[in-house]
């Protein structure tokens, strides 16, 4: 019992002073090179008529500058939600005010119904996948949430948000069910995003 004693003050010292690992690089990094390496995707783009692979690449840099920020200056908080695990940097001075990572962990296990123009009946699919997302939302002292990017681990980049531009991919052979997980992912992302802004 003492050694138990002994040893809770520690680990709680060690989760107290942990700063968190902010993954946003390795994720441009692997979706940049999946994009370039495949021609499987289509982007839409707000702000331009011709997005391509180049102007995702270029945008890409804007999010790079964020990942290398010094986080050691912010306050750090972990907490997790349901599927969620949500990490925050704060800081106090500067233009960026804070840097959320969710990372999300959903197994969809669900029944699509596909119903059809002609006569023929409507018929019944059973669909089970796992999905890793990464979502990061950095805030500025102007404007909550003005850069959003999204990822998942096995499908790629799915979108991101720079102030107005908003930019969303969409894949020729999709993860099975991510077509029909996506919304419902994002109504969570925003509504953790909200519950945020609150505290």
């Amino acid at each position: 019992m003492a050694f138990l004693q002994t040893l809770l003050p520690l680990l709680l010292a060690l989760i107290l002073t942990d700063t968190g690992e902010l993954k946003l690089q390795q994720d441009l990094q692997k979706d940049l090179t999946r994009l370039q390496q495949s021609n499987s995707h289509f982007i839409s783009d707000n702000s331009i008529l011709n997005p391509s692979v180049q102007t995702v690449a270029n945008d890409m840099q804007l999010f790079s500058l964020i990942a290398y920020l010094e986080l050691a200056k912010a306050t750090y908080t972990q907490q997790i939600q349901g599927p969620h695990q949500v990490q925050q940097w704060r800081f106090e001075e500067g233009d960026i005010r804070s840097i959320t990572q969710i990372e999300s962990h959903i197994q969809l296990d669900t029944v699509v119904t596909q119903r059809y123009l002609n006569e023929r009946a409507p018929t019944q699919r059973r669909i089970t996948n796992n999905f890793t997302f990464h979502s990061y939302i950095v805030s500025t002292a102007a404007e909550p949430a003005k850069l959003y990017y999204v990822s998942e681990t096995e499908q790629g980049l799915l979108s991101y948000k720079l102030g107005e531009k908003q930019v969303q991919l969409t894949y020729t052979s999709p993860k099975e069910g991510l077509s029909d997980l996506l919304p419902l992912y994002h109504q969570q992302v925003e509504k953790l995003r909200q519950d945020l802004l609150q505290q």
